[in-house]
């Protein structure tokens, strides 16, 4: 149960941390004046505003969070 709460939180956690970034950039996007055509006008605004790594933490926060309640579903209790 402890890894499972575990699990909520750091989902929980990278979640909203990433959702506020995107929400961030968003609200950046009318400030980009150039960009190239890879990353795209929202990526750069987010790149621009130097919180491309809070993202990628976020990111990786949500994915571990889900992993281990992954494996927490899928463990065979005794």
């Amino acid at each position: 149960m402890k890894r499972v709460l575990i699990g909520v939180f750091l989902s929980l956690v990278g979640s909203i941390w990433a959702i506020a970034i995107l929400l961030a950039g968003a609200t950046y996007v009318p400030n980009v004046n150039e960009w190239s055509t890879p990353p795209g006008r929202y990526l750069t605004g987010i790149i621009e505003m130097g919180l491309i790594v809070p993202l990628v933490v976020g990111v990786l926060l949500l994915v571990l969070g889900l992993v281990i309640l992954a494996i927490e579903f899928f463990k065979k209790e005794n």
